[in-house]
């Protein structure tokens, strides 16, 4: 029988632990069991070791073997510095069990559940390809999200928009978060926003005069530095344009102005959504904005379908939570983005029927935000037309 522990909960039963435990456990193998190596958190480790002893050219070096360089702002080289000085295993071990850590706060953002339930979501979300991706390469888009959704969402510390400034620091599209405070006129919040952000980029001058010039003058706007525009794994507009017109040149003119349009349609319906006291749903929205917006959005990026998800089954009859909740969480366990022919540029000959499936984060995630746009929008006439009811009677 279970007991009640003295918050109310009941206690997690010896049964319950041992499931979970093997829960975490094989979720651990299958990240160790994927085939990436850590390959971006090795990444980060040549930048923080090349801060520390040559940080003039913390952007002339690449991974040996690879010859992947290091392409984040110099406030993010600093805050891995410290991975570089301990032994690979190591590095990894701790990098694993912090993202991990960030997942389990990311749910508890997201969703009411007790502990022993928390983490069990969180132990079988390892399964979605954004995540196993992200525990695989050694990202670090699980530890990003944590930070915005906490410090977003918890109204009750002093210097609320700090850490989203300083993620923005370290990535630039936590940078759309910064907007967002700006538009439902949180001051305090964006001016602490702000000044984290312009802190790491004055502290990036301050250790590397050279190498800070070189990124936010010639690398920042320079993409081709990251990766193939075109390959599968991009799942942002201008990856799905770029193999829509089969070549590598980009969105172009077409894809700046879908960014614009993005992001003033994404800040307007977040600040709609955050007046109406739907704090996480605005967030989420703008997550997925900004992955929509960035010239690059790799599918490893994608870890704010996670939040976003519990936003749209909350919206929806508890009758259509369970299929959509299946249909929504398990594409992007099957990830079918992988599905078509892929690197060597063989996207840019995809058929229309690869074109669904390899652009498929995206355009999910857009049939799902117009969804949610017009559930809200037919709220908000009720309400109305209630109130109006109300008031002639």
């Amino acid at each position: 029988m279970t007991t009640r522990a003295p918050l109310g909960l009941p206690r997690i039963t010896r049964r319950r632990t041992v499931a979970f435990g093997i829960c975490v456990i094989a979720s651990i193998a299958l990240v160790l069991a994927m085939p990436h190596g850590f390959l971006d958190l090795r990444v980060y480790r040549l930048g923080g070791a090349t801060l520390l002893h040559h940080p003039s050219e913390l952007y002339d070096v690449h991974l040996p073997g690879i010859g992947l360089p290091f392409t984040y702002p110099p406030f993010a080289a600093v805050m891995v510095a410290p991975f570089s000085i301990v032994p690979t295993p190591v590095a990894a071990a701790i990098w694993s069990m912090l993202s991990l850590t960030c997942l389990f706060v990311i749910w508890r953002h997201a969703v009411r559940l007790t502990p022993w339930l928390l983490l069990g979501v969180t132990a079988a979300s390892a399964l979605l390809e954004p995540v196993r991706q992200t525990l695989g390469f050694g990202q670090i888009n699980l530890i990003l999200c944590a930070v915005i959704l906490a410090d977003l969402l918890g109204k009750n510390h002093k210097t609320r928009g700090l850490w989203t400034g300083l993620a923005a620091g370290i990535k630039l599209t936590p940078l759309i978060f910064i907007a967002l405070l700006v538009v439902t006129r949180q001051w305090k919040a964006a001016l602490y926003a702000s000044a984290g952000f312009a802190g790491t980029v004055v502290l990036g001058f301050v250790i590397s005069p050279s190498a800070t010039t070189h990124y936010w003058v010639s690398l920042v706007n320079d993409t081709k530095h990251i990766g193939g525009i075109g390959y599968a794994s991009n799942q942002s507009w201008n990856g799905v344009l770029t193999r829509l017109a089969g070549n590598a040149d980009g969105g172009g003119l077409v894809w700046l102005v879908l960014v614009l349009a993005t992001a003033v349609a994404a800040l307007a319906f977040a600040r709609m959504l955050w007046l109406r006291d739907r704090q996480l749903a605005a967030v989420s929205i703008c997550g997925l904005a900004g992955l929509f917006c960035s010239p690059i959005s790799w599918s490893h990026h994608w870890v704010w379908i996670i939040p976003f998800g519990v936003v749209l089954l909350s919206a929806l009859p508890s009758k259509a939570r369970i299929p959509v909740g299946v249909g929504w969480y398990g594409l992007f366990v099957l990830g079918p983005i992988w599905w078509p022919p892929n690197t060597g540029d063989r996207e840019f000959d995809w058929t229309f029927g690869q074109q669904l499936l390899g652009n498929a984060y995206l355009i999910a995630a857009l049939i799902a935000v117009a969804g949610l746009g017009v559930h809200f929008a037919r709220s908000a006439t009720v309400g109305e037309e209630r109130r109006e009811e109300a008031m002639s009677s």
